[in-house]
């Protein structure tokens, strides 16, 4: 198999996620459509990376379906790190409502301040190393702006509503 086709088969399972791709890759990828009339094609006409996957047969000789795979266990290991944020923050908002209740403003956000100390940002700590470790920078400057956002501005906020 020529290495312009191996090169093709490559860039068609990487088009749907070259926004998460290292430069390196995707460069070879651009620099691909720019002499592929099908991948760029495909580059064109898919908006939503993640949900158009191209449909390709595969010859014997080279085997590329573990790759998708791999991107739903990355989109899977995406949400798990956002469900996590979004249940812990649940757990403090919610058991400081309950323990102290709304007549008790000021308790509550004191115990509102403890949680996010005590619970928050510890586990915001182990899933930016998680992030770095298993992510592309992208991901790890998203987190930890929006980790930075609740742990500074949540409290502020839940006092314009109370």
């Amino acid at each position: 198999m020529d290495s312009f086709k191996k090169i093709h088969l490559l860039s068609l399972e990487l088009i749907p996620i070259i926004n998460d791709l290292d430069n390196e890759p995707r460069q070879v990828v651009l620099e691909h459509i720019t002499y592929c009339e099908e991948c760029k094609k495909l580059y064109d006409s898919t908006e939503d990376f993640n949900s158009n996957m191209p449909k390709q047969e595969y010859s014997e000789d080279v085997e590329l379906k573990p790759l998708k795979k791999l991107v739903q266990f990355n989109n899977g290991l995406k949400l798990l790190l956002i469900t996590v944020r979004a249940l812990i923050l649940f757990y403090i908002v919610y058991s400081s409502v309950k323990y102290y209740g709304v007549e008790s403003v000021t308790s509550m956000l004191e115990y509102f301040r403890s949680g996010i100390f005590l619970f928050y940002i510890p586990a915001a700590i182990f899933l930016l190393v998680f992030t770095f470790t298993f992510f592309n920078k992208k991901w790890v400057w998203i987190s930890l702006v929006i980790d930075l956002v609740i742990i500074l501005f949540l409290e502020k906020l839940l006092q314009l509503f109370l």
